[in-house]
């Protein structure tokens, strides 16, 4: 079979690395996009080293003119993307919404959430044209409540959830799916903040379940299933990957039973 074509975007470390060396071990061709084109080259690099094809694109996601050139770069080495991973984002800096300056508003907005409307907008009709296509878009768990001092973070991934079901509700019926992931913390420098709080990789597991922080790894695969043949009828899902973060109110004690 030819292989396919996956574009990640924010792909130069942390989640988007491990997602696109999932792909590349799978054998699909790889545009591995990120505003850092140096780190975007060492995951090439790893992809490469391991097998697989990639390319590194430097590509400001919140820029049309980028995005665009970035979809035409990947389509001629390898041909159309028919998988799109929409996972580059910001955190942004810990304000209250009084804090939060028409700057910092933009940046997020426009890195977390206009980025996937620029790459559904190119890409869904070429998808139509061809009968195919498979996106999954990277939310959070907090996208699924409040969180205080995040107020932009939260807001740009709570709309990412509603934009993933209009986008399957929309294209469904031309074989194109469309599904969301919320993690919790996964162990890269903006999930566990790179410990720049004292103990608080163990504070989150404290409040975990699971008493774990995932890893890419594990995030890769579950964005590879989302995207592969055996999850076709999975469509309009916003899958929670937190090791139960969510499911527990903190109001008993779950270690003593």
């Amino acid at each position: 079979m030819k292989a396919k074509t996956v574009i990640v975007t924010g792909a130069g470390q942390g989640i988007g690395a491990g997602i696109a060396k999932i792909y590349g071990k799978n054998g699909f061709h790889v545009g591995v996009l990120d505003i850092h084109y140096e780190t975007a080259k060492e995951t090439v690099k790893e992809i490469v080293d391991q097998g697989g094809t990639a390319m590194a694109v430097e590509c400001d996601v919140a820029l049309r003119s980028d995005v665009e050139q970035a979809i035409d770069m990947v389509t001629k080495a390898y041909g159309l993307p028919t998988t799109l991973i929409n996972n580059a984002g910001v955190g942004g800096y810990f304000h209250r919404i009084d804090e939060v300056t028409d700057e910092e508003w933009d940046w997020i907005i426009n890195t977390n959430l206009k980025s996937v409307f620029l790459f559904c907008r190119n890409l869904l009709p070429k998808m139509k044209e061809i009968g195919y296509g498979r996106i999954v878009n990277i939310s959070s768990i907090q996208g699924l409540f409040g969180s205080p001092r995040s107020s932009t973070y939260v807001a740009t991934k709570h709309a990412i959830i509603g934009y993933t079901k209009t986008i399957a509700a929309e294209w469904g019926g031309f074989n194109i799916t469309c599904n969301a992931v919320c993690p919790g913390y996964v162990q890269t420098a903006m999930g566990i903040h790179d410990e720049s709080f004292k103990g608080f990789s163990q504070s989150v597991m404290d409040i975990t379940p699971s008493k774990k922080i995932a890893t890419v790894e594990e995030m890769g695969e579950l964005v590879y299933y989302l995207t592969s043949e055996k999850a076709q009828y999975m469509n309009g899902s916003a899958i929670t990957f937190d090791g139960g973060i969510t499911c527990y109110t903190g109001v008993t004690d779950f270690n003593n039973f």
